[in-house]
Order: structure tokens, then C-alpha cells, then sequence
């Protein structure tokens, strides 16, 4: 299956929040969001989650530190 619906965005500065399409009801099927968030040189991104919920088997979260690649890989939620 190939992905229908894409979403994302680049966050800058101190705050900012990330919402999937549809949010506080069901996104789409087959949505790849893909978000980059861009801190000050030197700085650290702190990531707190108000609400998450994922579908299993289907859905997941990976978190990188730069580009989408392997060697910057930190985690996944699914």
C-alpha cells in the first residue's frame, strides 16, 4: 500500500506544536507526515506528548537526529 495523504512541516523557534490531520479525531489512511524541527545551534529539543495513540501494526512514530537516514536513527513508537 502505497501512502495517499501527506502532511508535516518545519517548526522553528522556542515552541511549537505538532497536530496529525484530522486531530482530536482520526487522520487519514496511508498519511506519512514527516516534521523537521529546527533549534539554535548549541540547543536541545525537549518533545512532550499531550495525546498519542497509534494504530498497531499500521502506524508508527520514528524520531531521527538530522536527515531520515539510518546512522541518525534515535528511536520508534509503535
Amino acid at each position: 500500500m502505497g501512502f495517499i495523504y501527506t502532511c508535516g512541516g518545519t517548526l522553528k523557534g522556542r515552541n511549537g506544536s505538532i497536530e496529525s490531520p484530522g486531530f482530536p479525531y482520526g487522520y487519514p489512511n496511508g498519511a506519512n507526515c514527516t516534521w523537521v524541527i529546527v533549534g539554535e545551534e548549541g540547543s536541545r529539543i525537549q518533545l512532550m506528548f499531550l495525546s498519542f495513540a497509534i494504530e498497531e501494526e499500521y502506524d508508527f512514530l520514528s524520531l531521527y537526529d538530522g536527515h531520515p537516514h539510518p546512522a541518525n536513527f534515535r528511536t520508534r513508537y509503535d
